[in-house]
Parts: C-alpha cells; sequence; structure tokens
C-alpha cells in the first residue's frame, strides 16, 4: 500500500498532503451517498434518532460512551453508527438535551464547516441544552514554548528531546493538514456567540454544568481547553 500511495504520488505530483485530503473528501462522499441513499444505512440511522431526549457525543472514535448515541466518520467499538456530521445532523429540532465534542472542532474549516455545524448543534439542542467543546488550548502550547516547558501541556522528556519547539507547534496547528485552526477561549467563545449560543462559558478537566458531560479523556487533560455553550 506505501509503495502505490508513493507511486500516486510521484505520477500525479500531489504532496501528501494534498493526496491525504482527497483520499478524506471522497471517502466522505462516498458515506454521505450511503447515508441519503442506503435503505439499510437509513434504518440504522433511525433507530438511534426518533427519541426526544437524546445524548450525543459527535466525533466519539473509540471512546464512545455507554448510553449516548456515539457518532465518528469511522467505525470503532461502541460507535452508535458513522455519518458525516460537519454541515448536517440527522436529529429533529429540539431533540438533543446534551452535545460532546472533544478534539473535533480543530478539525473542521472555521469559514466553510464550522459555521454550519454549530447551528446544526443549536438546531436539535433542547431549550438550555448543553454544547460541551474540547479542543487544544493554543494559549497552554504558547506559555508551555515561551517557557521552554511542555510538562504545562502534559509532553513528557522524551518527546522534548526528540522534537525542536516550533515542531511541536507546527504539529498543534498542522497535524499534516488535519488540524484547520487553533483555539483559545476567546476565539471559541466567539463562534459560539456568532452561532446563537445564550451563555458561553469557559470550564476545566471533569467539571460541567451537566453531570453527564464531565467525564472528559484523561490524555486530553493538560493540554485542551473546555467550553460549554447553552441554548
Amino acid at each position: 500500500m506505501k509503495k502505490s500511495k508513493e507511486k500516486l504520488l510521484e505520477i500525479t505530483g500531489l504532496s501528501n498532503e494534498v493526496f491525504e485530503i482527497i483520499r478524506f473528501e471522497l471517502y466522505m462522499f462516498i458515506l454521505r451517498l450511503n447515508t441519503k441513499f442506503n435503505p439499510f444505512k437509513k434504518l440504522e440511522i433511525n433507530k438511534y434518532v426518533n427519541s426526544a431526549d437524546l445524548k450525543v457525543n459527535i466525533g466519539a472514535g473509540p471512546f464512545g460512551e455507554d448510553g449516548w448515541i456515539n457518532i465518528d466518520i469511522a467505525k470503532h467499538k461502541n460507535i452508535s453508527f458513522t455519518y458525516d456530521c460537519r454541515k448536517k445532523l440527522p436529529f429533529a429540532d429540539n431533540t438533543v438535551s446534551k452535545i460532546r465534542c472533544e478534539h473535533l472542532l480543530e478539525h473542521l474549516d472555521k469559514i466553510y464547516e464550522l459555521p454550519e455545524f454549530l447551528e446544526e448543534c443549536k438546531r436539535v439542542l433542547k431549550k438550555n441544552g448543553v454544547l460541551r467543546i474540547v479542543v487544544p488550548d493554543i494559549e497552554k502550547y504558547i506559555n508551555a514554548y515561551y517557557e521552554g516547558n511542555w510538562t504545562l501541556v502534559g509532553l513528557e522528556h522524551n518527546i522534548q528531546a526528540k522534537w525542536q519547539a516550533a515542531e511541536i507547534l507546527t504539529h498543534l496547528f498542522r497535524q499534516g493538514g488535519e488540524h484547520k485552526y487553533g483555539y483559545d477561549f476567546h476565539a471559541l467563545s466567539k463562534v459560539l456567540i456568532d452561532a446563537g449560543f445564550e451563555k458561553v462559558i469557559k470550564t476545566a478537566f471533569g467539571c460541567s454544568l451537566d453531570g453527564d458531560l464531565k467525564y472528559d479523556q484523561p490524555n486530553h487533560r493538560f493540554h485542551s481547553l473546555y467550553v460549554e455553550a447553552v441554548k
């Protein structure tokens, strides 16, 4: 597979990053077609969405939680169904009580995807429903950069010895093209307010307005920003 990819890159003249973006978008296009036209896929989704008090974990990856509707673009254990959530959510208005998005928003284009995604989250949430967002915190990384102490963001000394400081920051902002934007609280709160959320607050690891939303991934604890928006 690796040799085939290298041959394609040589023939097309594409960079690895552009190649991966094209491959990803092709996969997402096929996923959307399957969602729209496959009756078995529709039945799979409808089994979960036809309720009035839903708990939704978007971009759950391998960390899907019992009792939640866990959505991701790839099938993992505990994933309820695969779905492209960037511009449309498969839920009716005012049917979701809470939404978790952990390390997802940095993968969305801030101009062409994020506004529609947040508007969809607001649409499906019930009144006073909570959207919990966890993203890499650029303020924490920049402080670690200036202090020369990457343990502030949970990086071990062997990583610090292997990577230069600029490489760590570049990985945060780029991650091979997968990361589209970096957030501090000011930037994230603005896009949430622009999307129409009534209240936006900065929280912390394991702290939430909603008891069901406080169970964050421990591996993200030291380098993440925790924000909640209320409809």
